[in-house]
């Protein structure tokens, strides 16, 4: 066996403080990446030292320098709303009338997973406190919770919020969902409750004294769904209790439990008109986004308490092949991992888009051909079209940049009619990955060649309104999953 089958196939976990420790590490950063050209460099002497922090962000010095600016087009970005994004380690909003760029200072801290307010008047982010641990890997010690005007001024972090993730601004109103609390003595050092930030400031405790690990809001606003592990005497000695929580303070009410599965974790995935909350199930001991979950995890769909959830296909958790996304019609596009389930995590290998029918619940593969995959599904407003992208395969490159960044800038852009069952190709659109639609649904932004691109029709040539997103050269990836979309929100006009 080669060190590349070792770093693809990895053995089962055996050691159970490794095991908590990737936990622990996971629960500080949920958008895990590790620099495989590096693991590949060091995996025979390091062996399982590097599997038991692949939640650790690999960053060299040279990716956090703030003292260049991006190179962007204001001209193209003109009308087009509020673009944030991170470039080498400083966060920037583009936009304004005439439009400008604007950096945010965050003290020395590391910027990551911008996000608009669905108004658009607030923009929140998390800075970091990171560490080196050695080998290029950084642990971060710390994070908090930051609020700005929508053009990025203002900015500050929220004071008296003992802050672990966020779990987004509410649909309807300017909430934000975080989980809070720091504890040693739950499983996986998980936080133990959820707030509510405004912001003006102000701070709502919605849940308490329970152990969280991820929340999704109505598509109304009206509630929060909670995913929590609870004690039990069944297969992993806990269960995963997913519940809804209205925002008026009444009782939450029981959706499902897995005290009936080899399933400890439940980790929402959306909710979703037409299908209810959308869910992936871990277990056997495994942690989200560890190497016990790496390889995907089974997708469900739950559509009213205590009924029973309708399993839609095995997916990624982590996101790395793209969110499912669902359209103002229902239907569901995800990205599925079981064409061949033996490269699971491995990006250029065995995925392909479902698009699963509300009415029916029958889900089936957009066609493709056998040498490609496909991910990145992004419905239109509308919900009359899809687009995706198609990338070729790839059995093996070592993920180091070069080939990295070569496979990333193969991708085509493509869009399905679902009325048709036809799809076009969008010849003028190279590389893209992890496109977004704008609200009025004439415009799409993606990620090229380390930039950001708009495309304004199907006719027009896209332009680069922005670049980089990392430093060239350095793009933290994990078995091929780039984080692209943890780096750029758009509030689009």
């Amino acid at each position: 066996m080669t060190v590349t089958d070792l770093i693809a196939n990895p053995g089962p976990e055996t050691d159970a403080q490794a095991l908590f420790e990737e936990a622990r590490r996971r629960r500080r950063r949920r958008r895990f990446m590790v620099v495989a050209a590096l693991v590949l460099a060091l995996a025979s002497a390091l062996g399982g030292y590097l599997s038991s922090r692949a939640g650790n962000t690999p960053r060299t010095a040279a990716t956090v320098n703030r003292s260049l600016k991006p190179v962007v087009d204001a001209t193209a970005f003109d009308h087009h709303g509020n673009l944030a994004f991170v470039s080498r380690g400083t966060l920037w909003v583009l936009g304004g009338s005439p439009v400008h760029l604007h950096s945010i200072p965050t003290r020395h801290l590391t910027p990551s997973n911008p996000t608009f307010s669905p108004d658009g008047r607030w923009l929140a982010f998390v800075a970091s406190k990171e560490k080196a641990e050695g080998f290029g890997f950084y642990e971060v010690i710390s994070s908090q919770l930051w609020l700005a005007r929508s053009n990025g001024t203002e900015a500050h972090p929220v004071q008296g919020l003992a802050f672990d993730a966020e779990f987004g601004w509410n649909p309807r109103q300017d909430l934000l969902a975080v989980s809070v609390g720091k504890a040693e003595t739950v499983p996986f050092f998980n936080p133990t409750g959820i707030d509510l930030v405004s912001p003006t400031g102000s701070i709502r405790t919605l849940v308490r004294g329970t152990h969280i690990w991820g929340a999704d809001w109505s598509p109304d606003g009206s509630e929060l769904a909670v995913s929590t592990e609870v004690p039990s005497s069944g297969f992993n000695g806990t269960r995963a209790v997913l519940a809804t929580y209205p925002l008026s303070g009444a009782q939450p009410t029981r959706w499902f439990d897995t005290d009936t599965q080899e399933a400890n974790i439940i980790v929402p995935a959306g909710w979703w008109r037409g299908w209810g909350i959308g869910y992936f199930t871990v277990g056997g001991g495994a942690v989200p986004g560890g190497s016990g979950s790496a390889d995907g995890s089974p997708l469900y769909a739950i559509a009213t308490p205590g009924s029973t959830p309708f399993l839609l296909g095995k997916a990624l958790e982590s996101e790395g092949a793209g969110s499912p996304s669902v359209s103002s019609t229902g239907s569901l596009a995800f990205v599925s991992n079981e064409p061949n389930q033996n490269v699971g995590r491995i990006l250029t290998q065995g995925k392909e888009i479902v698009v699963c029918s509300p009415t029916t619940r029958v889900c089936r593969a957009v066609a493709h051909s056998p040498d490609t995959v496909t991910e990145d599904p992004a419905w239109s407003p509308s919900g009359s079209m899809l687009d995706y992208v198609q990338a070729p395969v790839i059995e093996s490159f070592g993920f180091f940049q070069p080939a990295l960044a070569n496979w990333y800038n193969a991708h085509q852009l493509l869009s399905f009619d679902p009325s048709t069952g036809s799809v076009r190709d969008n010849t003028a659109t190279s590389g893209a990955t992890a496109p977004q639609w704008s609200t009025n649904g004439k415009t799409l932004l993606y990620v090229s060649n380390d930039g950001l691109w708009l495309r304004d029709s199907a006719a027009t040539a896209p332009v680069q309104v922005a670049q980089p997103l990392f430093t060239p050269g350095q793009w933290p990836s994990y078995y091929g999953q780039v984080a692209f979309s943890s780096q750029f929100s758009w509030s689009s006009e």
